[in-house]
C-alpha cells in the first residue's frame, strides 16, 4: 500500500504529516512495517500480522514482546537489567550513556518510552517482561522469564487481549458494579475492544489526569447514563471535548439529556424478560458500529471542530489544539 493512501486509511489527510511520519517511522524500527517516507509502498510484516490479527491471545503477547526486543537498545538494555536492581535515576542514566550508546540529549526521551513499552507490554503478559516498578530504583527486579501464556505463569493479574480499548464511564457500586462485570465486559470484548473503567486505573497523576489519558487512548467509549451520575457527564465532556466516538446507555430515556438523545443511545428495562442479554448484544453492535462510523456517536459541533482541526493541522505540532488524541507512544 503506498504511503499516501495508508495515511488516509489511518486518519490523515497526507502522507507529510508529521504525526503519520512519526508513527510510520515507529512502526518500522519495531519490524511491524516494511516501507518508510511519504513516497514508499508499505507492507505489513509477518511480525505486525501477528500483532493485529494473531490466531490466539498468546500469539500477539510473543509479537508483542518480539517486537519490543526488535528495537537493538531496548532488547539490550532489558537483557542487561534482567534479574538486577535498576539504579537511581542519575546512574541509570550515566549507564546508559556509557554502556548504550545513548546520546545525554535523548535520554529522558529514551527512558520515558522504554518504561512506557514495558507497562503496555505487561498489560498483555501479566509480568512476563521485566516489571517496570524495577525502573525506579525501590526493589530487586525479579528474574525475567521467557514468554509464556499469562494463564500458566501463576500471576493472578488481568491480561489484556484487545489492542483497541473503549473507555467505560458508569456510576460505581451495587449493581452497576455487576452490570460491568457480567455484561458490559464481555459485551466490549465481543465487539473487540479491551473495557477499561476509572476504577481501575492506577497510574500516576491526579485522577483527572488519568482519566483524561485513556479518554486519549480509547478507540471508542460507552457511557452509562443512568441515575445521572456527575462524575459520568464530566466524563462524557470530556470524551466530546477530545472528539471521541460515545455509545450511550441508560435505564430510562429521561436520564439522557435532550441534545444528545439524537446519539447512539440504548435504553434498557431491567423488568423485561432476558433484558441483561438484549442489553449486551446491543452494546456490541453499536459499538462496532461506532468504530465504523464514529461521526454518527459525535455531537455535531465537536464534529466540525475534527474536521476543521482534520483539515488544517498537517505540519505544526506547537499550533494544534491540547488533546489527549495527539499524543504518540513512540518516538
Amino acid at each position: 500500500m503506498r504511503a499516501e493512501v495508508l495515511a488516509r486509511a489511518v486518519g490523515y489527510t497526507q502522507a507529510i504529516d508529521w504525526r503519520f511520519r512519526d508513527l510510520l517511522r515507529s512502526a518500522n524500527q519495531y519490524g511491524l512495517v516494511q516501507g518508510s517516507g511519504a513516497n514508499a509502498v508499505v507492507s505489513i510484516t509477518k511480525l505486525g500480522e501477528d500483532v493485529v490479527s494473531p490466531s490466539s491471545s498468546s500469539q500477539r503477547q510473543k509479537a508483542l514482546v518480539d517486537a519490543f526486543r526488535t528495537v537493538e537498545p531496548f532488547k539490550k538494555v532489558e537483557e542487561f537489567y534482567s534479574g538486577k536492581k535498576i539504579p537511581e535515576d542519575e546512574f541509570f542514566e550515566n549507564t546508559l550513556v556509557r554502556d548504550f550508546g545513548v546520546s545525554r540529549e535523548r535520554i529522558r526521551t529514551f527512558i520515558d518510552v522504554f518504561t512506557k513499552n514495558l507497562q503496555y507490554l505487561n498489560l498483555f503478559t501479566g509480568g512476563s517482561v521485566a516489571p517496570p516498578k524495577t525502573l525506579v530504583g525501590e526493589t530487586d527486579a525479579q528474574p525475567n522469564p521467557a514468554v509464556v501464556p499469562a494463564e500458566s505463569s501463576g500471576s493472578a493479574a488481568r491480561v489484556r487481549e484487545f489492542l483497541d480499548s473503549c473507555f467505560v464511564m458508569m456510576p460505581f457500586g451495587g449493581w452497576f458494579d455487576r452490570y460491568y462485570q457480567d455484561i458490559y465486559s464481555p459485551a466490549i470484548k465481543a465487539a473487540g475492544f479491551e473495557p477499561m473503567r476509572s476504577d481501575e486505573l492506577f497510574t500516576t497523576g491526579s485522577v483527572v489526569e488519568q482519566i483524561w489519558e485513556q479518554i486519549g487512548k480509547s478507540t471508542v467509549m460507552f457511557a452509562d447514563l443512568s441515575n445521572r451520575n456527575a462524575n459520568v457527564f464530566y466524563e462524557l465532556g470530556l470524551a466530546h471535548a477530545a472528539r471521541k466516538p460515545v455509545v450511550l446507555a441508560a435505564r430510562n430515556i429521561d436520564d439522557v439529556p435532550f441534545d444528545l438523545r439524537h446519539l447512539r443511545v440504548i435504553v434498557y428495562d431491567v423488568n423485561e424478560p432476558h433484558w441483561s442479554d438484549k442489553l449486551g448484544k446491543a452494546v456490541t453492535d453499536y459499538l462496532k458500529n461506532a468504530k465504523a462510523e464514529p461521526d454518527k456517536s459525535i455531537p455535531q459541533p465537536f464534529r466540525e471542530l475534527l474536521e476543521r482541526f482534520e483539515e488544517g493541522d498537517n505540519e505544526d505540532p506547537d499550533e494544534a489544539p491540547a488533546s489527549p488524541g495527539r499524543k504518540l507512544a513512540t518516538k
